[in-house]
């Protein structure tokens, strides 16, 4: 099992109505996203088998699986509108680096479960197939039925963590932090005519 996980890139590209196009929530005068981090997590594996061929097909079991996890995107985004290095931009860069603590995790820890979930699979799993290319393809979907709820798992844990850091108290606070840099930010808001 190997899980790569490098550290998340900060980008400052996206404003703030790029931030809600990514998220697909709408701007209000209430909600402004100031930044957005996301994640996806891949898998892959490799499969060496042992396999014997008759009459009747193929079957094949597993002799040695290589399985990796892969966080192959890690963004903060951080609008652009916040001036970079600033005190509001701290503000907000420690609140998303709480998501990616989430994420890092709730990745390590779905990769134990699924070696786990992986081994007592191995155990026991075979593939049959009219030919040594549909018997492998059975073992592969056998993986990834075993891993999947490793995989769900992390995806339920990280949703509920990730809704305990973006609770109202933590919006409100940061809608009060840095006040220099929210009143610019405002002025900057109303400028461009927004809600």
């Amino acid at each position: 099992m190997t899980v790569t996980d490098p550290a998340p890139v900060v980008s400052h590209s996206l404003g703030i109505d790029g931030l809600h196009g990514e998220s697909g929530q709408p701007r209000s005068p209430g909600l402004h996203h100031l930044a957005l981090t996301t994640s996806r997590v891949e898998w892959q594996s490799e499969i060496e088998t042992r396999y014997r061929e008759d009459a009747g097909g193929v079957c094949a079991r597993p002799a040695r699986i290589a399985l990796g996890l892969l966080q192959t995107e890690h963004l903060i985004r951080i609008a652009g509108e916040i001036p970079r290095g600033g005190c509001l931009w701290r503000e907000v860069l420690a609140h998303e680096r709480r998501h990616v603590a989430v994420n890092r995790r709730t990745l390590h820890a779905a990769a134990a479960r699924a070696r786990a979930a992986t081994e007592a699979w191995a155990m026991r799993a075979e593939g049959r197939g009219a030919t040594f290319d549909e018997a492998m393809a059975a073992l592969q979907e056998g993986l990834r039925q075993a891993i999947e709820p490793a995989l769900a798992g992390m995806r339920d844990a990280r949703e509920t963590a990730h809704g305990r850091i973006d609770s109202r108290a933590e919006y409100e606070r940061l809608g009060e932090v840095c006040p220099a840099d929210q009143r610019r930010l405002r002025e900057a808001l109303q400028a461009s005519g927004a809600p």
